[in-house]
């Protein structure tokens, strides 16, 4: 896209000189005209809309600072260069306050000018570009914030989160109610015995059926709640949430389990599935919906095995029927197979799950209680053995052993789990991780001895005997931002430091840290600063 510039300068040779050396052409520049004064510079401008100026500081008439004020009234976002053969710190003040781009002092060379013009023109793609996508973001919200809104909320079902994570302005730009009072419930779809042989795209058009049933009784039900908002999640191919959040301190449980129920008898009377739900308890702050949903599945369990009802409501302290030891299986099976996935959220909640099914579990003896805790502390074992080779685990399995025979009652015994098992998780955890800090500070301190010159990733994970795709993984893992940004944030952080000692150029200072392209280094400066290099000059 060829764009054009107006010059503006009372020496006709310098007209001549930058009408003739410059690579206007290479640039992608055309000249759209040039004039001696302000006046005649803002009678063209006026005619000709160039897309940049570039102006002398004293002419006859109007200066060069009159006209970059005069501009920014016709054209606020106009790029202006000032080319002065004054060094006067004044005038580079006054114009940086107008918006000026660049102030360059005269005899300013050639490839200095035009790398600042590739600056310039970058800067306005850039602007161009961001403008685009802010049209196609206005177009593209009404179907991206459900998408954003969905994975919060199920983050929220599987990560615990502090209040202070849940932040108001988070939770506002995703249009989710900060609730008083919320609950969630879980419903099952069962998949009997005929539907087994049913096609893949059969078993989804009815699993869309019946997430479709939910969300229509969840908004008919609300209609009437003006406080209260509603989500259906699909958790996985065959579990469905619903979540209630109310903005007053109501109780959002009966609208709950009216949905709930009428959800259930359409999916069985419409589309003849069977179904299972269970429903957590009340909780009254947003990061404690994880609570009410791991409740939800507590029921649930407890619901499949119910003959009057397929709704079950959890219950903290009812233990009708004491779990077996193939009961309990179940969940050792399921502990065994999140450990050996190595995601440490699924560890957390699977653990929170099989600990709140043992407080509730006063009716069994104590020594099926601690074949379960050794069941548990076996698999533990395995998976530090896996992670941590050739470190000392925080218990052996003798200690264990020993401990776990001193228990006489339940209670007890539970109580030294739930204290124990999160402290041997802790310490796998933070082992891993002391490994993978050393090498991402390795990596940072790499950077700060070698930013000034080229950095070859490759070369760098050869030196530390990693494989590079796993070093990049890691490092956007544990830092928060991958190492491209993390090193491009460095460098300019250095180059504020020198641009603000008032003593080098700009494109000086591009060399000292790092980028041979004065132009590229101008525009990822501004990208990651929101500033031109020039805003920082000293004062």
């Amino acid at each position: 896209m060829s764009r054009s510039i107006l010059l503006v300068d009372d020496d006709p040779h310098i007209l001549k000189a930058l009408t003739r050396h410059v690579g206007w052409e290479k640039l992608g520049l055309t000249l759209a005209g040039t004039a001696v004064n302000g006046h005649e510079a803002l009678e063209l401008f006026r005619r000709l809309s160039p897309d940049l100026v570039m102006t002398d500081v004293y002419m006859p008439g109007m200066g060069g600072l009159e006209l970059t004020e005069a501009l920014r009234e016709l054209a606020p976002e106009l790029p202006v260069i000032i080319l002065s053969g004054y060094e006067e710190f004044e005038n580079a003040r006054q114009a940086m306050r107008w918006g000026v781009s660049h102030f360059l002092l005269k005899p300013a060379r050639v490839d200095e000018i035009e790398a600042v013009l590739r600056a310039v023109l970058l800067d306005l793609d850039a602007g161009e570009q961001k403008k685009r996508l802010e049209e196609r973001y206005q177009q593209e919200i009404g179907r991206t914030l459900p998408f954003l809104r969905e994975r919060l909320l199920m983050e929220l079902l599987t990560t615990r989160y502090s209040a202070e994570e849940c932040s108001e302005e988070r939770l506002g730009y995703l249009q989710i109610t900060r609730p008083q009072r919320l609950a969630a419930a879980s419903i099952q779809l069962n998949r009997p015995s005929p539907l087994h042989k049913l096609k893949e795209r059969e078993w989804q058009l009815l699993r869309f059926g019946a997430g479709n049933i939910c969300r229509e009784t969840l908004q008919h039900k609300l209609a009437g709640h003006l406080s209260v908002q509603g989500h259906v999640l699909d958790y996985s191919d065959d579990l469905l949430v619903v979540l209630v959040l109310d903005r007053e301190a109501g109780e959002p449980i009966p609208v709950l389990k009216e949905v709930v129920q009428e959800t259930m008898d359409k999916i069985r009377n419409y589309i003849q599935l069977q179904a299972y739900a269970g429903i957590g308890s009340v909780k009254s702050a947003i990061h404690e919906l994880i609570d009410s949903y791991l409740e939800s599945r507590e029921a649930l369990a407890s619901a499949e095995f119910q003959e009057t009802s397929p709704i079950y409501a959890y219950e903290p302290c009812a233990s009708s029927n004491p779990w077996t030891l193939e009961d309990y299986s179940r969940l050792l099976q399921e502990w065994n197979e999140v450990l050996l996935c190595r995601d440490s959220s699924k560890i957390w909640e699977t653990w929170e799950i099989i600990f709140g099914r043992l407080r509730q579990d006063d009716q069994n003896n104590i020594q099926d209680i601690q074949t379960v805790c050794v069941g548990l502390f076996t698999t533990l074992m395995y998976y530090w053995n896996a992670c941590c080779p050739g470190r000392t685990p925080p218990m052996s399995m003798s200690e264990f052993l020993q401990a776990v025979t001193g228990y006489y009652t339940w209670r007890s015994l539970t109580e030294w789990m739930g204290q124990m098992i999160p402290a041997f998780l802790t310490a796998a955890f933070t082992e891993m991780n002391v490994k993978k800090n050393r090498l991402v500070e390795s990596v940072k301190s790499y950077v700060e001895a070698h930013y000034t010159q080229e950095i070859s990733f490759m070369g760098l994970a050869q030196e530390l005997h990693v494989h590079p795709k796993y070093l990049s993984q890691l490092f956007k893992r544990i830092s928060g931002e991958n190492f491209v940004s993390y090193l491009n944030q460095y460098r300019v952080d250095r180059a504020i430091e020198f641009l603000q000692s008032g003593q080098h150029m700009v494109y000086e200072i591009s060399e000292m840290v790092g980028f041979n392209n004065p132009a590229y280094f101008s525009q990822v400066f501004k990208m990651i600063t929101g500033r031109s290099p020039s805003d920082y000059l000293k004062g």
